[in-house]
């Protein structure tokens, strides 16, 4: 058809562009807008045969229109990232907003720790948030205070995307409720906290692990999504080359040694190392995990959450971890130089030990 093809993983979108197009149209007709020149607009379908289609676009935008081919698997992941529920947000927004004073927040009803209350506004703000969140696959939620507006935030695929909404009271009554649910101490405002707490949302379990940082328009707190109910995936589709893959199975099938894999933030690395997990974990292997936290959880794995705050570390999980006859040691993350220390003599021990370094490439963890 001389179509060009775009694929959305590699392009991405623009959120605002997108947005030209009616939710129920865009789903209606399989299409996406692109780009916009100010005389074209380049528009993502997938079926480019559909004039008619085309033309009510064109109808729409009030201009030309040049047809780019999507997957179709692609544009509807597209269409729940796009048509978040921004609007149904910013009405419950609106809503709190209007019940709570400028000065006091009703305490002794946010503190009831059961989310099925559906009648009180910060409740259902903050189910409505989890379930974007979750729909949009997001691995992070951000709500951000400023002097005029509150930003959520949330991550997908390592890109931020954002709601700005004008009533700033929401950002506290979010966070004081967010901090009940983790069982933190709501009057203490001055100093971060973190805490962890689990949800379901539309059938799944979701782990959550919130962080409060006090800012000067009040506290900012950062969401880590964990989806406790996703497979782990087995190592052929985390996306590794297939040689690559060949020479990591050769690797794991060593009775000692240590493997580490690396990358930034979010990367993939304990996604990664559980695929590996996944091929190794047979009868005839002891497997023990060392982990803050438990991210995918796996039957016949020895899994320990780490505590730190009871001195319950990586390094002291570790060497105890040891005494109960492991063939493979995984541990999340080698934070420290005694984690390490350990992690080195396991390997040189008779034990296989696997673990994640941040840094950007292999070749820098040497040096690390």
């Amino acid at each position: 058809l001389k179509l060009q093809f775009v694929d959305l993983n590699q392009q991405g979108m623009n959120l605002e562009l997108s947005m030209q197009l009616p939710e129920t149209m865009a789903r209606r007709l399989r299409a996406i807008v692109l780009s916009d020149n100010g005389r074209t607009s380049l528009i993502g379908m997938a079926d480019p045969m559909d004039l008619a289609a085309v033309d009510e676009i064109a109808k729409k935008l009030g201009h030309d229109v040049e047809v780019a081919v999507i997957r179709e698997s692609q544009l509807l992941v597209a269409f729940d990232e796009v048509y978040k529920q921004n609007e149904e947000i910013s009405t419950i927004a609106t809503e709190l907003d209007s019940e709570l004073s400028a000065q006091v927040f009703d305490i002794a009803q946010l503190s009831q720790a059961d989310v099925d209350d559906s009648d009180a506004p910060v409740v259902r703000l903050l189910q409505t948030i989890f379930e974007d969140a979750v729909l949009a696959r997001a691995s992070d939620v951000h709500i951000e205070p400023e002097e005029t507006v509150i930003r959520i935030r949330r991550r997908v695929d390592g890109v931020l995307s954002e709601t700005v909404m004008r009533e700033t009271r929401v950002g506290a009554a979010l966070v004081l409720r967010l901090k009940l649910m983790c069982g933190l101490n709501i009057s203490e405002k001055r100093l971060p906290q973190d805490g962890r707490f689990n949800i379901l949302v539309n059938g799944r379990s979701i782990d959550v692990r919130l962080a409060t940082l006090p800012t000067q328009f009040g506290e900012t707190a950062v969401l880590r999504l964990l989806d406790q109910s996703q497979q782990v995936l087995n190592l052929s589709d985390t996306g590794m080359p297939p040689e690559i893959e060949v020479r990591f199975k050769q690797a794991l099938a060593q009775p000692h040694g240590m493997i580490l894999v690396t990358g930034p933030t979010g990367s993939g690395k304990t996604t990664t190392l559980y695929g590996a997990l996944k091929f190794l974990n047979k009868p005839e292997l002891k497997i023990v995990t060392v982990e803050d936290p438990i991210e995918y959880r796996m039957s016949r794995l020895t899994q320990i959450q780490v505590n730190p705050k009871i001195g319950l570390d990586f390094a002291s999980v570790a060497r105890a971890s040891l005494r109960h006859d492991p063939d493979v040691l995984l541990v999340g993350e080698m934070r420290d130089e005694e984690t390490v220390d350990i992690g080195l003599r396991s390997a040189m021990t008779g034990h296989l030990v696997l673990s994640t370094l941040h840094t950007n490439d292999a070749i820098s963890s040497a040096l690390r």
